[in-house]
């Protein structure tokens, strides 16, 4: 069985003479190579090597920096999160769920507007909004389309809607729907520009406060008691 020829370094050498480009596209293989740098004269191909390294440095540092600031937001809006559902759970009656929401929303979120609508057969006293006819919260229902909450661009009309008003000048929505065991309705956030709420993003903190104001809203009075 005849044994296959050994490469020497001068056949290495004389192969990389004769393609001065090989190291060209290969990456992986340049941060593998070890080359003794003695003089203090960087060759063309240490310089590669350590360009490579210097461009996964910063690419590394940009991802750690990305990530420490994701934490530095969802710290934020777990702590703005927190102090809502603490009011929420203190509330003893209907409106001061609403005052609740409303200095939440508008002070902590920065909301352009937003509206809690109650789907319910009671005369409800203003800021609270009841949606009183079967033929309206079957045209809400029809909004989500199924889905328990939605979040982008809307007509004017249906943002109107979903906020309780005849017209508003706001043009993108997040909305999820409470279902609570007595009680349903829709919570919205609204705000002026088109694509501050887009289709794309995650709608998991609204659900969770529509989900508490579910739980929390049987529980407690729609006025003061007396």
């Amino acid at each position: 069985m005849s044994q296959q020829p050994r490469l020497t370094d001068a056949d290495v050498m004389h192969y990389l003479s004769k393609h001065p480009d090989f190291f060209l596209g290969k990456d992986e293989l340049l941060a593998e190579l070890r080359i003794p740098h003695h003089s203090g004269v960087a060759t063309s191909l240490l310089e590669r090597q350590l360009a490579i390294h210097r461009e996964r440095n910063v690419e590394l540092r940009q991802r750690l920096s990305d990530l420490l600031e994701n934490a530095r937001r969802n710290d934020h809006l777990f702590e703005k999160s927190r102090r809502l559902v603490l009011a929420l759970i203190e509330a003893e009656h209907w409106l001061e769920v609403q005052t609740a929401l409303d200095d939440s929303l508008r002070n902590d979120f920065g909301v352009d507007a937003w509206a809690l609508l109650h789907f319910t057969e009671r005369q409800l006293d203003g800021p609270l909004v009841a949606i009183r006819s079967s033929e309206r919260q079957r045209q809400l229902h029809r909004l989500f389309k199924g889905h328990r909450a939605i979040c982008g661009q809307l007509s004017s009309d249906d943002i109107a809607s979903l906020l309780g008003l005849q017209s508003s000048q706001c043009k993108s929505v997040a909305a999820a729907q409470v279902r609570g065991n007595s009680n349903h309705g829709i919570l919205t956030i609204a705000s002026e520009n088109p694509d501050y709420y887009r289709s794309s993003m995650d709608t998991l903190f609204l659900d969770y406060i529509a989900d508490v104001l579910a739980l929390r809203l049987p529980q407690i009075p729609v006025v003061p008691k007396p």
